[in-house]
C-alpha cells in the first residue's frame, strides 16, 4: 500500500494559503482551500487515486485517519467522501483484510489492515512534516496540532512564533 501527495501545477498556484494565517486557518479552509494537489493510493499494480488532481491534502489526511479508525473499530461497512465533490470510496472488511471500492473507478483495492493503517500513518508523517517544513506557522495551528495528536505523530516545532 502506498500513499503519496504531489502538488498540482495547474491548480496550486490558485490555492488561498499565501493569503491566510497558517496558525490559525480553519479546520473547514485546510480541508477545502489549501495545498490542493494529487494525492496517489495505490497497492501493488492497482490504483484508486482521485482522477481530479486537485484534492486538498488536508482533506486527504482527515480521510486516511477515518479510514484508520474504521479499520480499528471493526464496524462492518461504511464509506467516506470527498468535500469538493460526491465522489466515495466504499470500505469493507473481508476477514483481516481492508477493501478499498471507490465509485469513480471499477479498481479497488484489497490489502491487510494493518498495512493500510501503517501506510497511512506514514502517509500523514511524510507529507504533514514536509507540509510544516515549507510552512512553520502550520506547527502552531490547533487543527493541524489536533490531527497529529488524532494521528499518534509527533509535529516539531509549534512552541514560537515564527519570524519574519
Amino acid at each position: 500500500m502506498r500513499m503519496t501527495f504531489e502538488k498540482d501545477a495547474w491548480y496550486g498556484p490558485q490555492g488561498h494559503e499565501p493569503r491566510l494565517d497558517l496558525t490559525s486557518v480553519s479546520s473547514r479552509d485546510l480541508r477545502w482551500y489549501c495545498f490542493l494537489g494529487a494525492w496517489r493510493i495505490e497497492h501493488g499494480t492497482t490504483d484508486i487515486s482521485p482522477p481530479w488532481g486537485w484534492t486538498p491534502l488536508f482533506d486527504a489526511f482527515y480521510t486516511v485517519l477515518y479510514v484508520m479508525e474504521f479499520a480499528r473499530t471493526g464496524t462492518e461497512r461504511v464509506q467516506v467522501g470527498f468535500t469538493e465533490n460526491d465522489e466515495r470510496i466504499r470500505l469493507k472488511h473481508r476477514g483481516d483484510d481492508l477493501v478499498l471500492s471507490p465509485t469513480y473507478t471499477q479498481a479497488e483495492i484489497t490489502c491487510p489492515t494493518a498495512e493500510f493503517t501503517d501506510a497511512g500513518r506514514d502517509f500523514i508523517q511524510r507529507e504533514l512534516g514536509g507540509l510544516v517544513a515549507r510552512h512553520p506557522a502550520l506547527a502552531l495551528n490547533p487543527v493541524v496540532r489536533q490531527l497529529t495528536d488524532e494521528a499518534g505523530l509527533t509535529l516539531a516545532g509549534g512552541t514560537e512564533r515564527p519570524g519574519p
